[in-house]
C-alpha cells in the first residue's frame, strides 16, 4: 500500500505517509462504529473513541510510514465484521492483518478468547447462550476464511514481488527471523511488556532541536519537532485498574463489552510476559498500539459505570486534551 501510494504521488513525504494517515483516520471511525455494534451505547463508544483519538502512539504512529497502523486498522475491522456475524469478512480482514505483520496474529487470538469466553461463562438459560461446541462451529468459518486468504494472498503477492517460491518457505522464514529476535535484557529504546504499562522506555522516533542566534552567538535551543513514540499518561495509566474492574463488570453482569475489552487486552498484550520472561524476545513500546483501544473501553466502561459528575468527567477529557497537546509532535509554529 505504501509502495502503491508513492506510485502515484511520488518518492516523497506525502507519498510514503499518506497511507498511515487515511488508516488512522478511518480506524477512528471504524472503532466507533464497532463500539455501537458491541455495546449498543452511544454515549460509550463516542468517549472511547474520543480517548482512542487522543492519544500520542496512535497519532504518531498515522502520521509516519510504519506498519503498526495497518495491522491495527484490519483488526479493528476484523472485529468489526466479527459482530456482525460476517466471519468469512472477518477471517479475510484478520488475514490482511497479519499480511501487514505477523502482531496481527493477536487479533484472532483475542477474537478465539472471547468467542470461546461467551459459551464457557455464558450462565445457562441466558438468553443467546450456545454450548462450546455450537461457539466453535460459528469460528470454523472465521478461520478457514482467514487461512485461505492469509495462504492464498501471501503466495501471490510472493510471486509478484517478493520472491519466495511458496508461502511455507516465506512463512518459515518470518517465524525463524522472530525466533533470533532475542537479547539477554533491552537495551537502547527495547523495553520489557510490563514498562509500557508505565510509559517507559519511550521511542524518539524523530527530534528536532533549533538554535537560536543573536549575533553569530548561540543563545540559546528550543525543540521544533518531536515525533516521540509514548502514550498518553492519562490513559496508559489507568490500564491495570480499568482492566480489573471490566472483569468484575463481567462476572457480576455478564456485559458483553467488558469481556470484549479484557479479552482484546489479553490477546493482543498478555502473550508477550512469557515471551520476555522465557525466551528473552527483543521488544518495543509501540507492540502496546493494538492493545491500546481496549484500554480506551475499559476506562469509559469503568468511568460510565461509576457515574462521575459530569464536570469530573469532562475535566478528565480536557486533561487528556491538555496532555496529547503537551506531546504534539510539531513544538513550533512556523
Amino acid at each position: 500500500m505504501i509502495a502503491l501510494s508513492m506510485w502515484l504521488i511520488g518518492n516523497n513525504e506525502y507519498g510514503f505517509r499518506l497511507p498511515s494517515v487515511l488508516l488512522g483516520t478511518l480506524s477512528i471511525l471504524v472503532f466507533y462504529l464497532l463500539l455501537k455494534r458491541v455495546s449498543g451505547d452511544r454515549l460509550l463508544s463516542l468517549i472511547a473513541t474520543f480517548l482512542f483519538s487522543f492519544d500520542n502512539l496512535v497519532f504518531v504512529h498515522s502520521r509516519i510510514a510504519t506498519l503498526d497502523i495497518f495491522v491495527l486498522f484490519f483488526m479493528i475491522l476484523g472485529f468489526y465484521w466479527y459482530f456482525g456475524r460476517k466471519m468469512i469478512l472477518s477471517g479475510i480482514a484478520f488475514a490482511l492483518s497479519t499480511l501487514c505483520k505477523i502482531g496481527g496474529l493477536y487479533g484472532i487470538l483475542a477474537v478465539g478468547v472471547y468467542h470461546v469466553g461467551k459459551a464457557l461463562f455464558t450462565k445457562k438459560g441466558d438468553s443467546g447462550q450456545l454450548s462450546l461446541m455450537q461457539r466453535l462451529g460459528e469460528l470454523e468459518r472465521l478461520v478457514i476464511a482467514y487461512g485461505i486468504s492469509f495462504v492464498g494472498l501471501l503466495f501471490v503477492m510472493d510471486r509478484l514481488w517478493v520472491g519466495y517460491p511458496s508461502p511455507i518457505e516465506h512463512i518459515t522464514f518470518i517465524l525463524n527471523y522472530t525466533r533470533a529476535l532475542v537479547a539477554p535484557f533491552p537495551t537502547g529504546i527495547q523495553s520489557y511488556p510490563w514498562q509500557w504499562l508505565l510509559n517507559q522506555v519511550q521511542i524518539p522516533y524523530l527530534k528536532v532541536d533549533v538554535n537560536k542566534i543573536v549575533d553569530s552567538t548561540v543563545v540559546g535551543t528550543y525543540t521544533s519537532i518531536h515525533f516521540n513514540g509514548a502514550m498518553n499518561p492519562l490513559i496508559i495509566y489507568l490500564t491495570l485498574p480499568t482492566i480489573l474492574y471490566e472483569a468484575y463488570l463481567y462476572f457480576s453482569r455478564r456485559q458483553d463489552t467488558s469481556l470484549f475489552a479484557i479479552t482484546w487486552f489479553a490477546g493482543t498484550y498478555l502473550p508477550f510476559i512469557p515471551m520476555a520472561l522465557l525466551w528473552n524476545r527483543i521488544m518495543y513500546l509501540f507492540y502496546f498500539l493494538n492493545t491500546v483501544p481496549s484500554v480506551c473501553i475499559a476506562i469509559t466502561s469503568m468511568a460510565l459505570d461509576q457515574k462521575p459528575p459530569k464536570i469530573i468527567m469532562g475535566l478528565y477529557l480536557l486533561a487528556v486534551i491538555g496532555m496529547f497537546v503537551m506531546m504534539f509532535p510539531f513544538k513550533a509554529v512556523p
